[in-house]
């Protein structure tokens, strides 16, 4: 296993424009967890995707796009939400979109089989936080986490209690988790990002493992905005891995900025949000000295 550094994003050129830098789609949430989807499209907004959609049970629309007016929306009938956004990724709009599935997304047939579904047959880079994780713990058959095609990259974003469904690995138990994530990655041909102290990050074949963060971080909402940060690095053209280590070290350096200036009981995902520009020119300083 060989360890890696944080990479850097990209520059952006002075004739760029936002179609060079991705169309972010997140997926989620359901009644009484809208807030989890709106986290994450904010979060992908902030970190530099071009376009940013957040799909919604209809009736959770309105609220959704009230939260912020730089994303668009989409509302579903959650009761056939497999089907109709299956229809909607075959427009031209979303063909080439990275897609966040998971935060706030709740569970039922409908979004269930939409998971394994994109799981299986997305071509682009899939994002699965949450619910999504929930609902691939209970249909993992033999290759059944293994996209039907080879280069297709897949990013599971569990915490401990999370990856214990995916893998019967206690969560308490660091080590076995991290070694069951290391062998996964390999099998599942999927980035592995164990959340925790110390974040584990790794593709099987290489690793790291995050200096960045503190407890201002066990708050809800947390790991939604992780989801959303590293959506935007792989619209912006990073590759799964190298988007999901930059994506951690980010997360964790805006919470450290946070925990600074507010204290860590009073710091909220909506706040590492807030102070993600203070993060990226503190990575940006380093690099120029």
């Amino acid at each position: 296993m060989k360890a890696i550094s944080v990479p850097h994003l990209p520059d952006r050129l002075p004739g760029d424009h936002k179609g060079r830098f991705g169309h972010a789609l997140v997926v989620g949430g359901a009644t009484g967890m809208t807030g989890a989807a709106i986290i994450a499209g904010r979060a992908a907004l902030r970190c530099g995707a071009g376009l940013v959609t957040v799909a919604v049970p209809n009736t959770m629309q309105i609220v959704a796009a009230s939260a912020d007016p730089c994303y668009m929306t989409i509302g579903l009938d959650w009761n056939h939400a497999d089907e109709q956004l299956r229809t909607l990724l075959h427009t031209t709009r979303y063909q080439r979109c990275t897609i966040a599935i998971g935060p706030g997304l709740g569970r039922s047939n409908a979004t269930d089989s939409l998971v394994r579904s994109l799981y299986q047959t997305w071509p682009n880079t899939l994002v699965c936080d949450a619910d999504a994780l929930n609902a691939l713990s209970e249909n993992r058959l033999e290759d059944g986490l293994r996209p039907r095609t080879s280069s297709t990259k897949r990013i599971l974003t569990p915490h401990p209690g999370e990856w214990e469904r995916l893998c019967d690995v206690d969560s308490h138990d660091r080590t076995g988790q991290i070694e069951k994530a290391n062998v996964r990655a390999s099998q599942w041909n999927a980035i592995i990002v164990l959340k925790g102290q110390k974040t584990w990050v790794t593709d099987g074949e290489h690793c790291y493992e995050n200096s960045t963060g503190n407890p201002s971080l066990a708050v809800g909402g947390s790991g939604d905005a992780l989801t959303g940060i590293i959506t935007a690095l792989i619209c912006q053209g990073m590759n799964a891995m190298d988007a999901s280590v930059l994506g951690v070290y980010w997360h964790g350096l805006a919470a450290d900025i946070a925990h600074r200036e507010l204290g860590t009981p009073s710091t909220l995902a909506t706040d590492l949000i807030h102070y993600l520009p203070h993060a990226f020119r503190s990575m940006s300083d380093k690099v120029l000295s």
